[in-house]
């Protein structure tokens, strides 16, 4: 992908951002909030009840940084040095503009139906912005590495995503909205890290 496609990209994806930001507490976020509550709760139970308290553990500040820890010493340890600042810089990003950004739009959370107690802002999603980052850089390594099967890593690091950010509606702790605006954030902080260092990255196929 050439600078400028990312360029582009970054600029959707901030542009969609701020249409939700805008929008998140009008009569059209209400009604996506609604329609996306009601399709959510539709499943609800104690097995799905489980796995979803599962998977928003996966997207805790301590496992994103014990995951992230993990993978900077994996990109060391083959001395891939771009890779490496690639990861730093963006879950850098990550514990910066996420708390920015919930104290910048101090909505309150969800007052009802929530299976879990938690304090702090709803928008955006931390949960949903820490992951994106963090899989999304994920994606963006496989794309240069010479890894086999990228198709099913893509679909591994999405899926992730879907269900870290999902657990945080299902459990009552985020609106719809908080969720889709975590997701486009933090995909607009990886194109960013990535046109950054766009020359050092989309280079030759890495060895792993």
């Amino acid at each position: 992908m050439t600078r400028m496609k990312k360029l582009s990209l970054f600029l959707v994806f901030t542009l969609i951002f701020g249409v939700i930001a805008y929008f998140h507490e009008s009569r059209i976020g209400h009604w996506i909030d609604t329609e996306v509550y009601e399709f959510i709760y539709a499943s609800e139970s104690f097995i799905t009840t489980a796995l979803m308290l599962g998977f928003t553990q996966v997207g805790e500040v301590l496992s994103m940084v014990i995951l992230s820890l993990i993978m900077i010493t994996i990109l060391m340890l083959y001395r891939l040095k771009f890779e490496t600042l690639f990861m730093i810089i963006s879950m850098l990003a990550s514990s910066v503009l996420i708390p920015v950004m919930k104290n910048s739009f101090d909505r309150e959370r969800p007052s009802m139906l929530r299976l879990i107690d938690i304090k702090g802002f709803s928008f955006p999603s931390g949960h949903a912005m820490g992951s994106t980052i963090f899989f999304g850089s994920l994606m963006t390594l496989i794309k240069n590495s010479g890894l086999n099967n990228k198709s099913m890593l893509y679909g591994l690091c999405a899926f992730f995503i879907l269900m870290i950010s999902s657990s945080r509606v299902y459990l009552g702790v985020h609106y719809p909205t908080d969720v889709i605006a975590g997701i486009v954030a933090g995909t607009a902080v990886v194109i960013a890290t990535s046109f950054i260092l766009h020359k050092k990255l989309d280079r030759l196929p890495s060895p792993i």
